[in-house]
């Protein structure tokens, strides 16, 4: 499959930040993961709320927290996208959260940005919508508040 980018994201910067993709479907997660590296990001990833929760623990005693998360709300089997909102909040409540769905009602964008999610990507998204969104989120600020990976 090939997944071009607009002009614009081709020619990014390569400066990038810690991305956490968490999706609990692999195709998603593979796509999104490989689009966000070639961008210049460093990219973890995981298909559930417990592993993202490890990797975040984990990463933050190393002094090496995500810049931004990436969630699925719809998580099977486990903790959704919004309990796992709730604990990285505990953990890290300056990590925003990008909220990533294919279930979206019209209001639903109120109703995440006010229980804290940064803002919202809808599925399917597109490959500069997603390269966008994580490059709004990692402003020169965080990057440079925690160490370089």
């Amino acid at each position: 499959m090939n997944f071009p980018l607009a002009p614009e994201a081709a020619s990014a910067p390569r400066n990038g930040g810690r991305v956490l993709v968490v999706d609990d479907e692999p195709h998603v997660l593979a796509v999104a993961s490989t689009i966000l590296q070639s961008q210049g990001f460093d990219v973890s990833s995981c298909e559930s709320g417990e592993a993202a929760l490890a990797i975040l623990n984990e990463s933050t005693r190393a002094g090496l927290s995500p810049h931004v998360m990436v969630l699925d709300l719809t998580l099977p089997g486990g903790m959704s996208g919004f309990e796992v909102l709730e604990r990285v909040q505990e953990m890290s409540p300056d990590m925003p959260v990008i909220a990533c769905s294919g279930y979206f009602q019209e209001d639903a964008r109120e109703l995440c940005q006010a229980i804290g999610f940064i803002d919202i990507l809808q599925k399917p998204y597109s490959l500069e919508q997603l390269c966008a969104i994580v490059r709004r989120c990692i402003t020169p600020e965080r990057t440079s508040s925690s160490p370089a990976s």
